[in-house]
């Protein structure tokens, strides 16, 4: 199990479980990561779906639930 999300990991970038970079963590509150999407990442209606995003925004949260694994530059998502 990841660490919780905090204020030390604003600017990681989030990427998939298979390594494709989504975008970068803006701000975090309450544990949950406030996240402006890249513009041009390709999201898989299955990442969309588990992370509960939509096209319409670009910036979107990730909650602890959706983290595999924090490190020193990254947060990864789980694969779901």
């Amino acid at each position: 199990m990841a660490r919780d999300i905090n204020s030390d990991d604003v600017d990681k970038s989030v990427v998939t479980s298979d390594g494709t970079r989504i975008g970068r963590v803006t701000n975090v509150n309450d544990g949950n990561a406030r996240v402006d999407r890249d513009d041009d990442a390709d999201l898989t209606d299955k990442v969309k779906s588990m992370l509960g995003w939509g096209d319409s925004d670009d910036s979107h949260e990730v909650r602890n639930e959706h983290v595999d694994r924090i490190d020193d530059d990254r947060i990864h998502l789980r694969n779901k």
